[in-house]
């Protein structure tokens, strides 16, 4: 899948930003980042002044900035900001993003008109136009002649409310008055049986882009087909749900029920006795899954809520939000791959079983969900397996608790302490050789440690923890 609404020239932007921005020192050399990006300098150094003009222009020049110094570019970023920040405005201001929205909301009549409204060429708008019909046509949806969205309205919504709930979050300024103040009373109705509902925000997109849909001079409603099945029994919330559609939408009674259907469908994304946990179409990647994890305890785990939750993401990642992908900012995993290796591979392998066809705009959500949880479940079943390390240093005690102190930071970790090396000792931190018969491995560092001598620390950590995880892997 390729996300079209951003051109070259940006993703090569934002991919300037997220490597430095990776980096331990927010800077990198001329040379290596134009090899990692396989361009020229001179693209380099103009990208930069572009990138700082962007950030001028999106009036965040004061949070964030790129300067060259000598041969380095270094990146200066406060707490406040991140590339991903950055991306949602440009992805905000694109061309493509701009005019999409106006042909969603219906307020696109020719190319010659826009291009006038803009200043734009004819040319220009005819390749934008392009790139949002390619853009479209991967989710099976259509621009007609007249520049409505054509296909099945169910993927149409879909494909909407990922998009402005990528770029919009928790605003609605997307959206007119009158509906928001509609889909604000359905929330008001809701709060009683769902406290947290003001926090669920791809349900409130889905609803003011339900209410666009519907009440426009075409009247799009779902097909009775549309929403996947359901769960047999209906609830009081199904009846408020019903009740609120009359009030604001013109359909007859069959519209109005596939209506509800719909809306039910994404309420289940966030409350799960609305998942269908059991549609026989999540058993055969069930199974996979265990296939996967094979020989691993953590997927034997006879936890009735963990069962359910790996059934219910299975369940929404094919039947709810099979687009969810388009949410997704760039994520760096490494932490996961450190953290939990064995699961990590285990999830990874599962998702390369998957064809092109199975998951194909939900994967990388898939596999990011089942990560959390699964790891979770691991945490949970093995809490009694610390990583255990001696700290020993010739300043004496009050200075190997004060060490102590500062390596609990690395709280992702079971760390426990040994005030003497052991047999079962894993790691010596200290800054001399300590004369041992047992096989623990050995860090020296200077006192106090250098920033070399954390990062040495948190390797040694990383590799404990996965050769013990293997290790537990074996035994079981």
């Amino acid at each position: 899948m390729d996300f079209l609404l951003l051109d070259d020239r940006a993703n090569l932007k934002l991919a300037i930003l997220r490597i430095l921005e990776q980096q331990y020192s927010f800077s990198e050399r001329k040379d290596i980042l134009c090899g990692r990006l396989d361009i020229s300098q001179y693209l380099l150094e103009r990208s930069i002044l572009e990138i700082n003009e962007d950030l001028k222009r999106f009036e965040l020049i004061e949070a964030m900035e790129i300067i060259e110094q000598n041969n380095e570019i270094i990146l200066f970023q406060s707490v406040k900001i991140s590339s991903s920040i950055v991306e949602e405005y440009y992805l905000k201001h694109s061309l493509e993003f701009t005019l999409l929205k106006t042909i969603f909301f219906h307020q696109f009549t020719s190319i010659k008109k826009y291009g006038e409204e803009h200043g734009m060429s004819r040319t220009l708008v005819y390749k934008i136009v392009d790139r949002i019909k390619k853009e479209l046509e991967q989710y099976g949806i259509k621009l007609s002649k007249t520049f409505q969205l054509v296909g099945n309205e169910l993927r149409i919504r879909q494909y909407f409310t990922m998009l402005y709930y990528r770029i919009y979050k928790d605003s609605d300024e997307l959206y007119s008055q009158l509906d928001i103040i509609a889909v604000n009373d359905l929330f008001s109705t809701l709060k009683a049986t769902y406290e947290e509902i003001n926090s669920f925000y791809l349900f409130r997109h889905y609803l003011l882009i339900m209410l666009e849909r519907i009440k426009r001079k075409h009247r799009y409603f779902l097909s009775a087909s549309d929403p996947n099945r359901l769960l047999a029994q209906k609830n009081h919330v199904c009846d408020e749900i019903g009740h609120w559609l009359t009030q604001h939408v013109n359909g007859t009674k069959k519209e109005i029920e596939a209506e509800i259907k719909g809306i039910v469908n994404n309420l289940s994304i966030y409350r799960i006795e609305f998942c269908d946990v059991d549609h026989p179409a999540v058993e055969p990647y069930l199974v996979l899954l265990q296939q996967a994890f094979q020989g691993t305890p953590v997927l034997r785990s006879t936890e009735s809520n963990f069962c359910t939750e790996v059934d219910r993401i299975l369940y929404r990642h094919l039947m709810i939000t099979p687009l969810i992908d388009i949410t997704l900012r760039v994520m760096d995993l490494e932490f996961f791959h450190e953290r939990y290796p064995v699961i990590f591979d285990k999830c990874h392998h599962f998702i390369r079983q998957l064809s092109e066809k199975e998951f194909p705009f939900s994967k990388k959500s898939l596999f990011f969900n089942l990560l959390l949880t699964i790891s979770q479940q691991y945490d949970k079943e093995n809490e009694k397996h610390p990583i255990n390390v001696h700290v020993n240093f010739t300043q004496g005690e009050k200075y190997n608790q004060f060490i102590k102190e500062q390596i609990k930071i690395f709280d992702a970790f079971s760390i426990n302490f040994h005030s003497t090396v052991r047999p079962d000792t894993d790691l010596i931190v200290s800054d001399y050789l300590l004369n041992t018969a047992f096989s623990a491995r050995k860090l020296i560092w200077l006192a106090p440690p250098r920033a070399s001598d954390w990062r040495n620390f948190g390797n040694e950590i990383i590799a404990i923890n996965k050769n013990l995880q293997l290790t537990k892997q074996r035994n079981d």
